[in-house]
């Protein structure tokens, strides 16, 4: 029987393709219970003779030949259609599987009767959520786990039959967010979704020559259209009401508010920031009312109003400002018998200039920079009973394939003084977490090798991702044994530089996803 078929979308990959066949080739799963196409969809360079070639020589192995489609929607579809598994799992041609991921992602299929199966995904440069992967999931839904959402990509595993029985398929040719309409039509369409946290499944890989199919400059008009097909598609779906509003809220954080943050705003020329504007602004006004505040972060709540209450140049300089805020934290990690500690100190700042608030009787304030302060009034600016997100989540990032898992926390905070005139108050966070390497793998064993500490700060929604270090500047590393115990590496212990999976953290970045969720999971109140 075949219990599990990969569809692979096949262009032009060169090169790329190689880890993505070696991965297929190399499962756990024997190779009489799964099958593997990849459907070629019009490729110009050597790869439909050398994907022929590699079917000739395994059974198991389909290969199929396409007109360009010109988008993966077509080639998907495809595939689909010719499977024969009980699951079906789409791969993309850059990417590669971990050697028992289609074993594993099996399994907890049959053991949750599950319609759909999330598998941990690791990537070198794209945004994961890292606490949907916090702990193996059973049954879920949208309506009760909507952090599904989180994750959008159509890698995942899916009951063939349960596809074909409310027909959810790839909308076809060139265009933006085919896998939102893909994914969010099946996780509306089930109440037995599962998340294998415990295990790296997937490796998304972003190119060396950025050529992956999602990167790059988009035309803003033609994607907001298709962020309303997806909008369209939830609330056919979906009655009125609370359950709804938090749902459609996911798009307004992700593809609008994140999209004129920091970097993601400014890097743009002033003339294609302007159309993206525009059209950013046309579909937060049409399709979000005030209702939406409820579903967003401090920080993005300042971002909304200026969005939809001010003009461009004052979202501009809301993204200024927060593209020079920075994390400072300092951290310590201290051996617990076999297993350690991590000790973790941090605030945030903008050109060294803390984050400030102010006390204005019994409210606290945020206190932008002049030119934003004259763009926020006071009830807006109000972040007194604000819940903001965990000011610290730690991470444990694998220092040989960057598999990241985070580790629970709970945070303390405090307000300190400023050293200014004006009375000002900075947000201080405490952690100190134990790590049992034994569970600390989302309830697994952390794999034997080394491991580094990172930390997504986070103070009112105003956050980024950083590899955590010591007094002395140097980086938290640690070594799990073969016996599942712990021991810290010091420096001479000759890995002292940053990995590949570290370099990008090392001087800030962009946002880690989780960032973007909605308001109040485990937060610290301002006091």
């Amino acid at each position: 029987m075949i219990k599990v078929s990969v569809v692979v979308p096949v262009y032009n990959p060169g090169n790329y393709i190689d880890d993505c066949i070696r991965s297929l080739l190399d499962q756990s799963l024997p190779t009489d219970e799964y099958e593997v196409f990849f459907v070629d969809d019009g490729s110009t360079d050597d790869t439909p003779a050398r994907l022929d070639k590699l079917a000739a020589e395994h059974d198991h192995v389909n290969v199929i030949h396409m007109p360009n489609s010109g988008w993966p929607g077509r080639p998907r579809n495809v595939g689909m259609d010719a499977a024969s598994g009980e699951y079906v799992y789409f791969v993309d041609n850059d990417d590669y599987l971990g050697h028992e991921a289609l074993e594993r992602l099996y399994a907890m299929a049959v053991a949750d009767d599950a319609d759909v199966v999330v598998g941990k995904v690791v990537s070198n440069g794209k945004q994961v959520p890292r606490v949907l992967f916090h702990i193996n999931r059973h049954a879920e839904s949208l309506e009760r786990s909507p952090f599904l959402l989180a994750l959008l990509s159509p890698h995942k595993l899916f009951r063939r039959s349960f596809l074909a029985e409310h027909d959810i398929r790839f909308p076809e040719g060139r265009r933006r967010l085919e896998d939102h309409v893909f994914v969010v039509h099946a996780f509306l369409h089930t109440e037995r979704i599962s998340v294998l946290s415990d295990y790296p499944c997937y490796y998304w890989i972003v190119r060396d020559d950025k050529t992956n199919a999602s990167i790059g400059r988009f035309d803003p008009a033609a994607y907001y259209g298709n962020v309303r097909e997806v909008l369209d598609l939830v609330e056919r779906h979906t009655e009125p009401g609370e359950s709804r509003q938090q749902l459609l809220a996911h798009w307004y954080r992700g593809k609008i508010l994140k999209r004129v943050r920091a970097g993601n705003f400014l890097r743009h020329d002033p003339e294609y920031r302007h159309e993206l504007y525009t059209e950013i602004r046309k579909i937060a006004v049409e399709r979000y009312g005030d209702w939406v505040d409820d579903h967003l972060g401090f920080a993005q709540r300042m971002r909304s109003y200026l969005l939809r209450h001010r003009d461009e140049t004052a979202v501009i300089a809301m993204a200024a400002f927060e593209r020079q805020l920075r994390p400072v934290a300092t951290g310590a990690l201290v051996e617990d018998g076999d297993n350690i500690a991590v000790r973790v100190e941090a605030r945030m700042s903008a050109d060294d200039t803390p984050l400030r608030f102010v006390r204005h009787g019994e409210r606290i304030l945020w206190a932008p920079p002049p030119d934003l302060a004259s763009c926020l009034p006071d009830d807006v600016r109000d972040a007194t009973a604000d819940n903001a997100e965990p000011a610290i989540q730690v991470l444990l990032r694998s220092r040989k394939d960057g598999a990241t898992f985070l580790v629970a926390s709970t945070t303390q905070t405090r307000l300190d003084p400023t050293d200014d005139a004006q009375g000002g108050l900075t947000m201080i966070a405490f952690t100190q977490v134990a790590i049992d390497p034994a569970n600390a793998a989302a309830g697994a064993a952390l794999r034997p090798g080394a491991w580094a500490v990172t930390a997504v700060v986070n103070f009112a929604g105003f956050y980024d991702e950083l590899v955590v270090k010591d007094a002395d500047g140097r980086r938290l590393r640690f070594r799990v044994r073969q016996d599942a115990t712990a021991k810290i590496l010091r420096p001479g212990s000759g890995i002292n530089g940053p990995d590949r999976h570290e370099e990008r953290l090392a001087g800030g970045g962009e946002s880690p996803s989780d960032a973007d969720r909605s308001p109040g999971d485990g937060a610290a109140r301002l006091t």
